[in-house]
């Protein structure tokens, strides 16, 4: 059986919009050179869109991915018209903007460090503690550094470490983009969360479900470059089921518990505001991460679901 890859391959997907500012804060110390990805320059891109509408309303529904290699060109023309079309972009949450970066370094200090006579080596076993002993110095930290953090916010450093020593920018990523698009123009900026509910997603988790995973989530940093460019290219691709396995399967068959409370139940929240959207009128382009779209409990069935025709552009 396989082990559930818990924190690591979910928090390479999210690390960059749920958590970008407090991991960047963190991870800036680190630095260990990895052999990088592969140049990008070369992939025709065409990422996944939807479009739902009525009489009045369209809707694009576009997948992101984070943190991006800077090689990559993902922005199609159909993409970039149908933004340039858009009356209102919404994104997960506002983690992008000077004020909402430093709410969530906040956050981060207060509920991703352990209280006092608390320490990262005294949640984990020897065996995991002898693990990070040998993971952490390859993207540029040590077991002492991460000592005053909770296992959520370990897993955050290094996943933002290693996936920046990889080569994956968060400069590049989709949601950077998207906002240098509209910027100084009448478009609305919309958010479907806060940036503190975005914390709390994990935050929130037992510590005994975050000690878990973090062990896990180590054994997967050393498969992490085969994965990511799967990622990567499945994404750009357009190739949903791919996504949906790489991120969700393992977590949906061996942690269903935290599957729930960061997939499941968060489209579900999702799905009410987007209906309110398309209630509305105007162009309103939605773009949230790619994990949260395909699957039999992603956004695009859930909507279906309720009656709404949603069709794959």
């Amino acid at each position: 059986m396989s082990r559930p890859k818990f924190l690591s391959t979910r928090l390479r997907s999210i690390a960059g919009a749920m958590l970008g500012a407090a991991g960047l804060m963190f991870a800036a110390a680190t630095g260990a050179a990895q052999a990088q990805l592969a140049d990008y320059s070369g992939v025709e891109a065409a990422p996944a869109i939807w479009h739902i509408s009525d009489a009045d309303s369209d809707i694009y529904l576009f997948g992101t991915f984070h943190l991006l290699p800077p090689s990559l060109d993902w922005q199609t023309d159909t993409m970039r018209e149908q933004l340039a079309s858009a009356d209102a972009l919404y994104l997960e949450a506002d983690v992008q903007s000077a004020g909402a970066q430093a709410r969530v370094q906040a956050l981060v200090v207060e509920l991703g460090l352990n209280p006092q006579g608390v320490t990262l080596s005294s949640m984990l076993d020897a065996e995991a503690w002898a693990l990070l002993g040998r993971v952490a110095p390859t993207v540029g930290a040590t077991p002492q550094m991460l000592e005053p953090m909770r296992p959520w916010l370990a897993q955050i450093v290094l996943s933002v470490a290693q996936m920046q020593a990889l080569g994956l920018d968060p400069e590049a990523g989709v949601e950077k983009a998207l906002l240098a698009a509209v910027e100084g123009t009448e478009v609305e900026i919309g958010y479907f969360e806060t940036a503190e509910q975005q914390v709390r997603v994990l935050a929130d988790l037992p510590d005994s479900v975050q000690v878990d995973g973090f062990a896990e989530g180590l054994r997967e940093m050393e498969r992490t470059p085969a994965m990511l460019d799967e990622m990567v290219r499945a994404w750009a691709a357009g190739d949903v089921e791919t996504i949906d396995r790489i991120v969700n399967a393992d977590m949906r068959e061996q942690t269903p518990e935290m599957y729930e409370a960061l997939i499941v139940q968060r489209n579900r929240d999702w799905v009410p505001q987007i209906q309110a959207l398309l209630d509305g009128e105007g162009t309103v382009f939605v773009a949230v991460g790619a994990a949260h779209l395909g699957g039999d409990n992603g956004v695009v069935e859930l909507l279906r679901e309720t009656g709404i025709t949603v069709t794959r552009q």
